[in-house]
């Protein structure tokens, strides 16, 4: 089933978007959640709508913009922020955030058991002259060549679990694509916005960062080559990707260096790499293995440093995730088998697993097509593991989802 169709369609515009009801039933599991109190079940729904909305002012002339407006409501809202109160934060606050240049997010009304908000996720100019390409203003520049993990994503990392937001963020940022043959090009990018940091009173401070970046793009041998290079927030940054196949099967790859701008004198070098391989049997099962490596990650429990509250179970649902943060394990290994029983039914189901601190996700989905854009989805995303490891003090989600695509 296509993402999108076409709602409204003339030679100048083009509208597609959803509607999409989720509900979230959480299991808690921890125990700091007995110390809080928090003994049973949580759940909670919300309610989402995006359009997408694509005019063409000239022939080489597009605007893009695209809003989605959400509603979240439910007893676990009210119970996040009683957690992230324990800690010291606002998880309100922390949910609404725009984390772009410019604030682009109307929010229209909250409480501790609500959100309603909408956020505009892309709204830029994209001018096409010959083999040069201009984007001006909220979008994604998406370098990323893994299907998992992305090391070269420095402009728009984003967190795996958040499932239900396949269009992904976008930052305020300039795009420049300069073709420079059949199966090469040049890609200038520099991208300003806002992190969110705790100080060392784990006070969120709200600090304005910059990206900027060059990227070479070649295609040679049936693969495709980048090599990149420059700044990522306080981080000089360079790096390679790689996709192509082996024997039918794909074979991509990402390797990203850190060095922070602060501290280049010494050698707090920060090596991160990735590579995903999947494939196709005839009879369409799919199956994908990836690795992550990080170098600055940790080799005990993963949280460690962090405590129960601000560890795992914040990072999993904030936003702040960027390139060299993907884990905060030495090492983490993901594997997945999807399968379609019939044309109209899918079962998937993926895993990672953290070798050090011996801590587990497992997340099993079954979507059923209803119409030709309508889709029912079943989800689980299940923690297991010691308090302070990376998929410890969660617990188990458990989600449904009614999608419809117009």
């Amino acid at each position: 089933m296509s993402q999108h169709r076409a709602f409204a369609k003339n030679n100048h515009l083009l509208v597609t978007g959803y509607t999409e009801y989720l509900n979230n039933t959480w299991i808690p599991q921890g125990s700091i959640y007995s110390t809080l109190g928090i003994n049973n079940w949580q759940s909670q729904s919300g309610i989402y709508n995006r359009f997408n909305f694509q005019y063409s002012l000239l022939n080489n002339l597009k605007v893009n913009v695209s809003m989605r407006n959400n509603f979240i409501f439910g007893p676990t809202i009210a119970t996040y922020n009683k957690l992230f109160e324990q800690a010291g934060f606002n998880y309100n606050k922390m949910a609404m955030a725009d984390n772009g240049y410019l604030d682009l997010t109307m929010r229209y009304s909250d409480n501790p058991s609500y959100l309603f908000y909408t956020n505009f996720d892309r709204a830029n100019l994209k001018l096409s002259l010959n083999k040069l390409e201009i984007t001006l203003g909220r979008q994604r520049i998406n370098w990323s060549k893994n299907l998992v993990w992305n090391p070269n994503d420095i402009f728009n990392a984003y967190n795996y679990f958040e499932f239900n937001y396949v269009e992904k963020p976008g930052s305020d940022a300039a795009l420049v694509q300069w073709y420079t043959g059949n199966f090469s090009s040049v890609q200038l990018a520099a991208k300003l916005g806002y992190t969110e940091l705790p100080d060392s009173n784990g006070v969120l401070r709200r600090e304005q960062k910059k990206t900027i970046a060059a990227m070479y793009h070649l295609t040679k041998w049936n693969y495709d080559f980048q090599a990149f290079g420059g700044v990522m927030e306080d981080d000089v940054t360079a790096g390679m990707g790689w996709a192509g196949s082996i024997a039918g099967a794909g074979f991509t790859g990402e390797v990203s260096w850190f060095r922070n701008q602060q501290q280049f004198a010494d050698t707090s070098n920060v090596w991160v790499a990735s590579v995903d391989m999947n494939y196709t049997f005839k009879n369409n099962l799919f199956a994908q293995l990836s690795g992550i490596y990080n170098s600055a990650g940790a080799t005990g429990p993963a949280y460690a440093q962090y405590g129960s509250l601000s560890g795992s179970f914040s990072n999993l649902l904030m936003n702040n995730v960027n390139a060299k943060t993907l884990t905060r394990s030495r090492f983490d290994l993901f594997g997945e088998l999807s399968y379609p029983i019939t044309p109209l039914i899918k079962v998937d189901v993926a895993s990672i697993y953290n070798p050090y601190d011996k801590s587990v996700y497992v997340g099993p989905t079954a979507t059923f097509s209803l119409t030709e854009n309508l889709a029912l989805s079943a989800v689980g995303q299940l923690f297991w593991g010691d308090s302070l490891t990376e998929f410890g003090d969660i617990g188990q989600m458990l989600f449904f989802d009614l999608k419809w695509s117009f």
